[in-house]
């Protein structure tokens, strides 16, 4: 049956500045190899608003590009340009929303339920419009796939979507992040990439409200008020936002002490994760973060607040903070910095979870949930 059947994709996401749900996509996109492919699919198109550059993205053989040109933000686009007239089988939306026109069946992920359960962190306009909307999405929806049981549960439980509907495919970091070898000068390497060869702690991200970049900036003040020690502050992200960061370090007198740097390629990123003291992410609200799972894949310890999704990505094997707040950072920062024998067990525990996930299961499991909501969605009729 499988050879017969056709995946379409909406791949709105894989342009500009690749963030959570593009960066997702691009290693779904890049592990369907034709081995994975075979017998489940005669062919995958993906949908996309304007040409990929080639020359960055590498699509599988049996992965179609189908341009749908357009200047349409991602839901119009869907809505006019592909849910109407797509004839896949199936078709597979990535970032919350499907189209309310969909021919065939129909797969949608839905990473989180930040925007129900931490509606603080939104624009009003944004929870008339996202809120409704992912929640109409995740029941009209043959199936959902989510990243982590934690997110599945949340998602049952605040948009009323049946668990038996559910499904969770773990994510993973790309193979490019990883370990340097021993013989790196990380010294010279924090001299290139931040510009000073001193210590740092890290974040890498989006810089959303629920990322809590403020509390950041504050504990590093209290962390070199109280213990007098050299580390700095690196942030990576997109550029739009730097500036009220840089603004809110020199309120705070940390100015100097806090690098900002917007998106860098991937060689760079790992780079950084490596000579990191660790990766702080402070998120209120946090079931899959692909920096943790880099950093921890890198070897570098991780800070962050203690959830079911946090614990579940993580193996338990991170600085897992009881309560976000700055005290609770700076204990945890001055740990690290103090004690080289807990950095050290932090990253050989990190890296051993990483080891746990694989980008070519959750793309093999992908196609699977496809396939089976086809005979779902068959069954329905």
């Amino acid at each position: 049956m499988g050879t017969k059947l056709t995946l379409g994709v909406s791949g709105w996401r894989l342009h500009g500045q690749r963030t959570g749900v593009g960066r997702y996509l691009l290693n779904l996109v890049e592990h369907w190899t034709p081995g994975v492919v075979s017998g489940r699919f005669a062919q995958i198109r993906l949908y996309t608003p304007h040409p990929l550059d080639r020359g960055e993205i590498n699509l599988p053989e049996h992965v179609q590009e189908v341009v749908r040109d357009s200047r349409l933000p991602m839901i119009p686009w869907d809505n006019l340009r592909i849910g109407p007239s797509a004839r896949e089988t199936v078709m597979l939306y990535p970032s919350y929303s499907r189209p309310a026109i969909s021919r065939g069946a129909t797969v949608v992920v839905v990473h989180d339920a930040t925007m129900r359960l931490h509606p603080e962190l939104f624009t009003k306009r944004d929870q008339r419009i996202y809120d409704p909307l992912y929640g109409w999405s995740a029941r009209a929806a043959t199936l959902v796939i989510t990243t982590t049981e934690a997110a599945g549960q949340d998602i049952a439980r605040v948009w009323n979507v049946h668990p038996s509907r559910i499904r969770v495919t773990h994510l993973a970091s790309a193979p490019r992040f990883t370990p340097l070898p021993d013989s790196v000068d990380r010294r010279a390497l924090r001299q290139r990439l931040t510009g000073a060869d001193s210590p740092f702690f890290f974040f890498a991200g989006k810089i959303s409200g629920r990322r809590n970049v403020p509390l950041m900036l504050e504990a590093l003040s209290e962390l070199r008020r109280q213990f007098d020690v050299p580390h700095r502050l690196v942030l990576v992200g997109p550029g739009a936002a730097m500036r009220e960061i840089r603004a809110m370090a020199d309120t705070l007198g940390i100015g100097s002490h806090v690098v900002t740097l917007t998106f860098v390629s991937d060689v760079e990123l790992n780079q950084l994760y490596n000579c990191a003291e660790a990766l702080v992410m402070p998120s209120a609200y946090e079931t899959v973060s692909f920096p943790i799972m880099e950093a921890q894949a890198a070897g570098t310890p991780v800070i962050c607040i203690d959830t079911p999704g946090a614990r579940e990505m993580t193996g338990g094997e991170a600085i897992l903070m009881p309560a976000l707040d700055v005290r609770q950072l700076v204990a945890a920062m001055a740990m690290l910095a103090a004690e080289p024998g807990a950095r050290a067990k932090f990253s050989r525990r990190g890296l051993a979870n990483a080891r746990r996930f694989s980008w070519d299961r959750c793309a093999t499991e992908t196609l699977d949930i496809c396939t089976e909501a086809i005979a779902l969605a068959a069954r329905r009729r």
